[in-house]
């Protein structure tokens, strides 16, 4: 998984939600307070469209529209006071010991006014009333998430999270992205973590018959 840009520090407080979606003008996404709510069905156009601009260059995975419907209760989107979409992030639950934010993405023309933050805030919130006790992400802008008092974890420690993503991943032995937890990291399982990663010895390697 791959976060957004979102770099405003959080926001201190956290408006109450309300309903709805579309972004219309720019003064719409400049103006007006911003609120954190669940998402719908009729959100899953919106948060496809701001993904998709996002996976171009990598910084997130894609995820067709039909997964995004399927999967609508993990979203939580943020947006204006008169009810204008601008960002979304998904809590993606692995259990009682682990949850993922992921699919985290503001609207660029917001930078600045804290939309991330709430996002943040807000699955942090669903995952402590869910009992879960760890939440992790994998980023490329580590400091943002500092102000949340996430930490550097070792990715080998989220087997979840690398059974799920990592192992098809393109880049899985070249990751750019780092781990980041916040509460009590899932109990060690035994697993042969490097067989996930890039073999240790060219006897790890098995030859092909053709």
């Amino acid at each position: 998984m791959s976060l957004s840009l979102v770099q405003e520090p959080p926001a201190p407080s956290f408006p109450p939600s309300a309903t709805a979606p579309f972004i219309t003008t720019e003064s719409d996404l400049t103006a007006t307070p911003l609120r954190t709510r669940k998402a719908q069905l009729q959100d899953a156009r919106s948060i496809y469209n701001l993904i998709e601009s996002f996976t171009c260059d990598g910084t997130l995975l894609r995820r067709s529209y039909l997964e995004i419907c399927a999967n609508i209760h993990t979203f939580t989107i943020v947006e204006t006071g008169s009810r204008q979409f601008i960002g979304c992030a998904a809590l993606h639950v692995y259990g009682p010991h682990l949850a993922e934010i992921r699919s985290i993405v503001v609207h660029p023309e917001t930078k600045g006014r804290g939309a991330g933050g709430l996002l943040v805030h807000a699955l942090l919130d669903q995952a402590e009333a869910s009992g879960i006790k760890c939440v992790c992400l994998f980023t490329r802008i580590p400091a943002f998430f500092d102000h949340f008092h996430f930490r550097i974890a070792d990715r080998h420690a989220l087997r979840d999270k690398v059974l799920k993503d990592c192992m098809n991943c393109a880049r899985r032995n070249a990751c750019d992205e780092t781990a980041m937890v916040i509460g009590e990291l899932p109990a060690p399982r035994d697993m042969p973590w490097s067989s996930f990663f890039q073999p240790r010895h060219h006897a790890d390697l098995v030859q092909l018959q053709l």
